[in-house]
């Protein structure tokens, strides 16, 4: 493969041949006691779904396979992945799927809140094993919490999909009784309604985004990538169920990627979504350095700081301390986030160093000649420790070493917010700030998350949702990541060498015709 990109019938023939797809529609349950037997095993109709993501079309995907030639080219692909995986599975059927078994799989198995929380289960589990098996968050990999690497690091972001018909124009109405009611007026007559004139979404919800409030759906995903081309995994999707929640859909969704990489996971990126909550309650409860942009509004109000000590997370004694601007040596003043005086013992006596953060990162403060505070040093970070207590839950130290010129010494000081139970500490004291190397190197990756949505919203019709309603979509979805991760584990077993021996032409005189492409991902 080297170099090059994927034509459209690489890609059919990668998602025919991905062993994550077998296991996901395999891990789920599919009972149907009543009816009629499926004419197909459900991964056949899962793999139908997953390229109605490369056709942009479910219908199209229905005429393309119902050409006898590319069905019987199609039948050979999965009979042959079951046999080179090891998979104790039923061949595919001797008629193609459809549209409507596609539909009903999806209106009744896997867009329900059974099926959104099965897939929610099962999915990072198997996402995570396609990502060991290329090398990626690997328990034994390289990196370490004081140096992270980019193979061990998780990134994600959330995005808004518009949806397909827009939002049905309302009028609220005052009964008789005081009562607040909405009423729908009819594009032709102008008569009120109590129900909408037209096809909507009755899940649409008012999120706010960067043109303003918008009614639509929010999605959140989690990802893994290597430092090529075609080496990203989507490890978890979900929903987003209300206005607002999108960090902590993100972090509840982190649990389940958590259960299933554990240790191969060092550190997570996220947006400015992220506030100091949310990072404390990633690093405690699930033992990972979080990187993420600081909010601007940060260290606005007055806080209550301890003094951090040479000999763990916060030191003896606590005083209050206001938030204060302070001189940058860039010469701009900025606000900072007070820690609070540490103490050294040298033989002439103690020695007092005032430390506080500055955009997340430790600082030395001092006055000057007018008596105004500025930012003396930028004291160097350290190693990282990671301890797990006995409640369970982790706990974060890091070394920064205080360049005093009589002596220098070495400081521990904890992200968490302790015993006076600051939220603002986690927010304001980074392990990893955004000036810091680790950082510079780490954060450029969560550009592949929006990248990732992108291509999302190219498979889609005008950058609409293809489907009504919020779990719909979000099964769309999980369809692009099951397309994704074929691409990337496609190209891995063309590298190491473990290609499919059917070709084009192996399964007739002339090519099956492929299903049309759309633009590049992965």
């Amino acid at each position: 493969m080297g170099r090059e990109h994927m034509n459209t019938l690489t890609r059919m023939r990668a998602v025919l041949s991905s062993r994550s797809l077998y296991d996901t529609a395999t891990a789920l349950e599919w009972d149907s006691p009543v009816g009629r037997p499926l004419r197909n095993p459900p991964y056949v109709t899962l793999a139908y779904g997953v390229l109605a993501r490369l056709a942009r079309s479910a219908i199209r995907v229905q005429l393309d396979l119902a050409e006898p030639e590319t069905w019987s080219y199609a039948r050979r692909l999965m009979s042959e992945a079951i046999t080179r995986h090891g998979l104790d599975l039923p061949p595919p059927g001797a008629k193609p799927p459809n549209w409507e078994t596609w539909r009903w799989m999806r209106d009744h198995h896997l867009a329900t809140e059974t099926g959104v929380a099965e897939l929610a289960r099962v999915y990072p589990t198997i996402a995570v094993a396609a990502a060991n098996r290329i090398g990626l968050l690997l328990p034994t990999g390289p990196g370490s919490f004081s140096h992270p690497d980019s193979t061990r690091t998780a990134y994600g972001d959330g995005t808004l999909v518009r949806p397909l018909y827009n939002p049905p124009a309302t009028v609220s109405l005052t009964d008789a009784d005081g009562g607040q009611r909405v009423a729908y007026p009819d594009p032709r007559t102008g008569e009120l309604l109590d129900h909408p004139p037209g096809r909507f979404d009755p899940d649409l919800q008012e999120h706010h985004g960067r043109l303003g409030p918008v009614l639509t759906h929010g999605y959140v995903a989690w990802h893994a990538r290597g430092r090529g081309r075609y080496q990203r995994i989507d490890l978890a999707l979900a929903h987003v169920p209300a206005p607002g929640a999108e960090a902590a859909t993100a972090v509840a969704l982190l649990r389940e990627v958590h259960r299933a990489a554990g240790a191969g996971i060092q550190a997570v990126v996220y947006d400015g979504a992220f506030r100091g909550v949310h990072i404390d309650e990633i690093m405690r409860n699930y033992g990972y350095l979080v990187l993420a942009k600081q909010a601007t509004s940060a260290t606005t109000t007055d806080a209550t700081s301890g003094t951090a000590g040479a000999d763990g997370a916060r030191g003896e004694g606590e005083e209050v301390a206001t938030t204060q601007l302070v001189m940058t040596p860039a010469g701009r003043r900025a606000r900072s986030y007070p820690l609070g005086p540490v103490t050294h013992h040298l033989p002439t006596g103690p020695c007092h160093h005032q430390l506080a953060t500055v955009g997340g990162q430790v600082v030395e403060i001092d006055l000057d000649e007018a008596g105004d505070p500025v930012v003396t040093s930028i004291p160097d970070r350290g190693q990282v420790k990671r301890v797990r207590r006995s409640t369970g839950a982790f706990h974060f130290n890091v070394a920064f070493r205080i360049e005093c010129p009589i002596e220098p010494f070495t400081v521990w000081l904890s992200p968490h917010p302790g015993k006076d139970a600051d939220a603002r500490r986690p927010e304001n004291l980074r392990i990893i700030p955004t000036t810091d190397p680790d950082a510079q190197r780490l954060q450029g990756i969560r550009s592949d998350a929006e990248s990732f949505h992108s291509h999302y919203k190219r498979t889609l019709i005008v950058n609409r949702a293809m489907s009504l309603g919020a779990y719909r979509g979000l099964i769309d979805l999980y369809c692009f990541a099951i397309y994704n991760t074929a691409l990337t584990e496609y190209h891995h077993a063309q590298r190491s060498g473990a290609t499919s021996t059917v070709g084009p032409v192996a399964t007739a005189a002339r090519p099956p015709r492929p299903i049309p492409g759309i633009a590049r991902s992965g």
